[in-house]
């Protein structure tokens, strides 16, 4: 067996027994034609034993199994390499990701921890939560919470994406603690789910001083919200009426924009370096202006594939965030591209995640771009539209006009 690998599953057993293990991916299929697409191991207990949970993923339905931590050590041995190319372990110190070249040669990469807590497994005992619901004020308004501060059935999956939004926050912001206030926008902050439960945790639970703006076009949703910020007696939370374009903000510590539509997220994300934020998060929503582009260039081998609306699109989705991740690189953000709750709760589940670090060199500028316009180059796009903000900062009467996704 490759050193690497076994390196690596004895990081996910260790893990496990440790108790900072969260979840195990496992992707990017070997074979085109394989039926799994991918798989998704969580921690459970059984009969008070720690074990692993295995939930195959295919097209047309899920298979769950569940393995003692020795089993399922084996069985990621012989997967890995032979049927999945790229697995990542989250754990609560750090994620480790094992990726096989193109020569099927594998490597390990570590970053810091996306998820700040571990998996519990328990089906039995009351989940910590990182939110109080017992008399939360914001959870009720929004219809998450009953009268008893209980989560309503039917929001459950709501929750759970708040719950999960607060752990990649943690997980984000230690270095916050020197900033007197944190300086936090939200663009594009909807009904504010999550925008809401982000300042309660910086602010109670973490116990910092926040200073929150949150933009939205819609004139009620401010109201409601603003109404919502002063009954829970979020001091440091306003809302406003505005266009992201129109907003301005300098030295942000976090910008927040959750399913700004199509173009939307690159203006948040061009305010966000404009503004040089320590931290950026958001999730995109839909991808119309690189798709508008695409086309199939000379001896591009995924030009069967790409006749096919639903693959062109999915397609375009890739691209387009793959570019924003590079872009924001080239600005000097460590970027992380990656699903933050699974697909069964939400199917807008993306998150990139820009950590602002040193600036890179001349030479390793030249070099991201090279990948940004090999990328553009293979798929006849003449332009990103976060470029064009960045290159055209004075004259941008080119700019497409873009709508704000419903995040009621």
């Amino acid at each position: 067996m490759d050193k690497v690998i076994k390196e690596f599953t004895d990081k996910v057993s260790s893990s496990v027994y440790k108790g900072i293990f969260v979840k195990l991916i496992l992707s990017k299929r070997v074979l085109e034609n394989q039926e799994m697409n991918k798989i998704i191991v969580k921690y459970v207990k059984l009969q008070d034993q720690p074990s692993l949970q295995f939930v195959y993923k295919y097209d047309r339905n899920d298979v769950t199994k569940n393995f003692s931590v020795e089993e399922a050590t084996k069985q990621l041995q012989s997967m890995i390499g032979n049927n999945f190319l790229d697995i990542i372990l989250y754990t609560t110190k750090e994620d480790i990701e094992l990726k096989f070249n193109n020569k099927r040669i594998p490597k390990l990469y570590k970053q810091k921890p996306t998820f700040a807590q571990a998996a519990d497994g328990s089906h039995d005992n009351v989940k910590k939560r990182l939110l109080e619901t017992k008399n939360n004020v914001y959870l009720k308004s929004l219809g998450i919470t009953d009268q008893k501060g209980e989560i309503i059935p039917s929001m459950s999956a709501k929750y759970k994406q708040v719950e999960k939004f607060v752990e990649i926050i943690d997980s984000l912001t230690d270095n916050f603690k020197d900033s007197k206030p944190v300086k936090a926008v939200d663009l594009a902050s909807g009904k504010g789910y999550l925008t809401f439960a982000t300042y309660d945790y910086l602010s109670n639970t973490r116990e910092l001083d926040v200073d929150m703006q949150c933009v939205e076009t819609q004139e009620n949703l401010v109201k409601f919200c603003n109404n919502t910020a002063q009954k829970a007696l979020f001091g440091g939370l306003k809302f406003i009426k505005s266009n992201i374009n129109d907003f301005k903000a300098e030295d942000l510590d976090l910008l927040i924009a959750l399913h700004a539509c199509d173009t939307a997220t690159d203006d948040a994300l061009y305010l966000g370096i404009k503004a040089n934020a320590k931290v950026i998060v958001a999730a995109p929503c839909c991808h119309r202006q690189i798709r508008s582009q695409m086309k199939i260039t000379e001896n591009n081998v995924l030009e069967p594939a790409m006749k096919y609306g639903i693959l062109l699109e999915r397609q375009a989705e890739l691209i387009t965030d793959a570019l924003r991740a590079l872009i924001l690189n080239k600005f000097g953000y460590k970027t992380k591209v990656f699903e933050f709750i699974e697909y069964d709760y939400t199917s807008k589940n993306i998150i990139i995640t820009a950590e602002k670090g040193e600036m890179p060199s001349e030479e390793n500028k030249a070099k991201i771009q090279k990948q940004i316009d090999a990328i553009k180059n293979k798929f006849g796009i003449k332009y990103h539209y976060l470029e064009k903000l960045i290159e055209n900062p004075v004259d941008q009467s080119w700019r497409i006009l873009n709508a704000q996704c419903d995040r009621s």
